[in-house]
């Protein structure tokens, strides 16, 4: 196999992985808004669940853009580093480098570096949504 070959395999490949990416950061955005507690202390998930409830009929906002089922070791990694985040006075500190590492040593868990950049799209869709 000649390099040219290679590379367009290698660009497709991350193509691919930015657009599934890109579908993580859809779905995370979609369920950061669902769940940010309103002035009554609820979300608006837990509303539109009691809508739901009540009148038998699901609310179409509940239904979000689709999860990329093969990214979902990010998803996973995400939901515990975003868990055990610091929170400063203005509220949630955005998930450091030191953290990801630390996770990672810890739990003995490889991540590439595009998976790595990957928690920190997700991280800045977080801080936007709870920063609205």
């Amino acid at each position: 196999m000649d390099q040219g070959s290679n590379r367009g395999g290698s660009q497709r490949q991350c193509l691919f992985f930015e657009s599934l990416i890109a579908d993580l950061e859809e779905f995370a955005e979609h369920e950061f808004k669902l769940n940010i507690p309103g002035k009554d202390g609820l979300s608006q998930r837990e509303h539109l669940e009691q809508v739901e409830r009540q009148t038998g009929k699901r609310p179409k906002e509940l239904d979000g853009p689709e999860f990329p089922e093969l990214l979902s070791h990010i998803w996973s990694a995400f939901t515990i580093l975003n868990s055990t985040r610091s929170v400063g006075f203005s509220g949630p500190n955005p998930i450091s480098f030191g953290d990801i590492k630390a996770w990672m040593e810890l739990t003995e868990t490889p991540l590439t570096a595009l998976e790595v950049e990957a928690i920190i799209k997700l991280d800045k869709v977080y801080m936007r949504a709870v920063n609205d």
